[in-house]
């Protein structure tokens, strides 16, 4: 790719220089798969599995990760195990953020059922699809 005519460099002209894009910059086809790789590699970096069943589920001990896009939700039973595995990703060269609780986040409800079990629904999305 040639540079814009418009561009001047400091080294000469535009005709002797070319673009060198950035991998899975500009919406690639393969950068939700390039990233879902990526992440995939670093989770089993710091222990996790991956789910034999939904390739986006990922456990660790007790805890449940499952990636959604180029975001996640992490589920645990304890705050310092959640904060030590968010230090280990940080480590590891992914951005966190805190988006605060999954269902402010990504519009679902999640309500904990008798056993350890978790229900999910999507009441918005069901009143739009009706």
């Amino acid at each position: 790719m040639e540079l814009p005519p418009d561009i001047v460099t400091k080294h000469g002209s535009s005709k002797d220089y070319v673009l060198k894009l950035l991998p899975n910059l500009y919406r690639q086809k393969q950068a939700g798969c390039v990233w879902n790789q990526y992440m995939t590699d670093k989770l089993h970096d710091i222990g996790f599995q991956q789910s034999q069943i939904d390739e986006y589920v990922f456990y660790h001990d007790d805890i449940i990760f499952i990636l959604y896009r180029d975001d996640g939700l992490f589920f645990g039973n304890h705050d310092a195990t959640l904060t030590l595995i968010i230090r280990q990703l940080k480590k590891a060269g992914i951005k966190i953020e805190d988006q605060g609780h999954p269902a402010d986040y990504v519009e679902v409800n999640i309500k904990r059922i008798h056993g350890g079990t978790y229900k999910f629904t999507q009441r918005a999305l069901i009143d739009a699809i009706m």
